[in-house]
């Protein structure tokens, strides 16, 4: 039996074999290029952990389409069953649940291999992922919290811990725990990525533009679809800071029309572009007709409610009306097929989150304030991050505003500003009122 980078048992495989999967080990977690592990996998199918890295890459894709290409590694792995680890099994098991999109028993199954074998960062990072399809921030942070104390020397694995604590609203604990990542690697992205949305929740605009921008060089050395991401985290700084130009530079120069067929690239995209007319911004229509023909598969795939409300909200926006309300119609016949949770999830989250978006998209402002306000306790349900599902709670806000319910709209506002100082967008927004 051998013993990888981390010290975990590793089955049935070559010193070639264990060097890919400590290799794919670090891509994955400092946000590197993994792709490589396809042929590692290939060249060896004994080795069923290969196959399983390879099978996530296809399963972290949120298309229903590039999910199937997992399947035919996972019956590979699945022939050396007899042979695995128990830690093996697990990982395997819960990357079939998370192939078919049952995203809790996929956590479960990687919640024991955190709590016997914490040390298995690749690990932590598919419950990060699945947390995030499902919305589920203080189970991220149970497992982050109980894997961290054993990972001190991961600067990835601590920007994670960093992660989950600002998901959970305790973004003074994020803030030091990303800056330890920092001390152990200057350009952990997620780290930086992780102070991006400190400064973005706790409303420190201009040091939050100061510190990205500061960052932002380090950021040539990734891939794209990080580059564009933290992009996206500074332009939405930009916007609320209603520094219009400079955020539709950084659409244009580093978040939009590299790899449009990704849907990180498009989520990134619809998000920012969404922001900035939030702020105030008249965006040109030729933005949003160039996302539509891209986001148009993922309006019709049913992953988890978020990307359906944000892709559908981007065709409305594109004049494609009527895609949009096919897609809307269709996601409501896929919720009411569902059973137990998932139902539940896509019956009272996705469909009206859906419906909101799409009102607001063509300019039903009481429609939209109507479907939004039920739902945005809950909204959380359909995942994505806070800051990805910013867009709602302030487009409930600016319907409010633009049907002229002003007594509604100022109580709203004035109970998210607090005793805080209001930022600029907020200014705008009150002077509206």
């Amino acid at each position: 039996m051998m013993r990888d980078a981390r010290g975990l048992e590793v089955s049935n495989c070559s010193e070639r074999g264990l060097d890919a999967i400590n290799r794919f080990a670090h891509a994955l977690v400092s946000l590197g290029d993994p792709t490589f592990v396809i042929a590692a996998a290939k060249a060896e199918p004994g080795c069923a952990m290969l196959q399983g890295y390879a099978a996530w890459l296809f399963i972290s894709s949120t298309s229903s389409v590039e999910v199937r290409k997992a399947l035919p590694y996972l019956e590979i792995a699945r022939r050396q069953w007899a042979n695995l680890t128990e830690r093996e099994r697990l990982f395997i098991d819960g990357l079939g649940f998370g192939a078919a999109g049952d995203f809790p028993n996929a956590v479960a199954r990687f919640e024991r291999i955190g709590a016997d074998w914490p040390a298995d960062i690749v690990t932590a990072k598919l419950v990060e992922f699945h947390c995030f399809e499902t919305g589920d921030a203080p189970r991220q942070l149970r497992f982050m919290s109980n894997v961290a104390p054993s990972n001190r020397d991961s600067p990835h694995l601590q920007a994670m811990y960093g992660f989950a604590l600002e998901l959970n609203g305790r973004r003074a604990e994020a803030e030091r725990v990303a800056h330890r990542a920092l001390e152990l690697e200057p350009n952990s992205m997620w780290a930086q990525h992780c102070l991006g949305h400190v400064y973005s929740g706790d409303f420190r605009i201009d040091d939050g533009i100061a510190a990205m921008e500061q960052f932002a060089p380090s950021w040539r050395g990734f891939n794209q679809f990080i580059r564009a991401h933290n992009w996206f985290h500074l332009g939405a700084l930009y916007a609320a800071n209603l520094d219009y130009e400079r955020a539709l530079d950084a659409y244009r120069a580093h978040v939009w029309g590299f790899t449009p067929d990704l849907l990180v690239e498009q989520t990134d995209a619809i998000l920012l572009l969404w922001y900035l007319e939030l702020a105030g911004k008249v965006v040109p229509p030729d933005f949003w007709k160039a996302l539509a023909p891209y986001v148009m598969p993922a309006a019709f795939d049913h992953v988890f409610p978020f990307l359906n409300a944000i892709s559908i909200y981007a065709l409305g926006r594109a004049g494609e009306s009527e895609a949009a309300h096919k897609a809307a119609e269709q996601l409501g016949l896929f919720a009411q097929a569902q059973t137990g949770a998932a139902r539940r999830v896509w019956l009272e989250v996705g469909v009206p989150a859906v419906r909101a978006s799409l009102a607001f998209a063509e300019g039903d402002w009481k429609r939209a304030a109507e479907m939004f306000e039920p739902i945005l306790g809950e909204i959380w349900r359909g995942g994505g991050s806070d800051e990805q599902r910013g867009v709602f709670s302030q487009s409930y806000l600016v319907s409010l505003i633009r049907q002229g319910t002003k007594a509604r709209a100022s109580e709203v506002l004035r109970e998210w500003i607090g005793s805080r100082k209001p930022i600029p967008v907020e200014q705008q927004w009150l002077s509206r009122i």
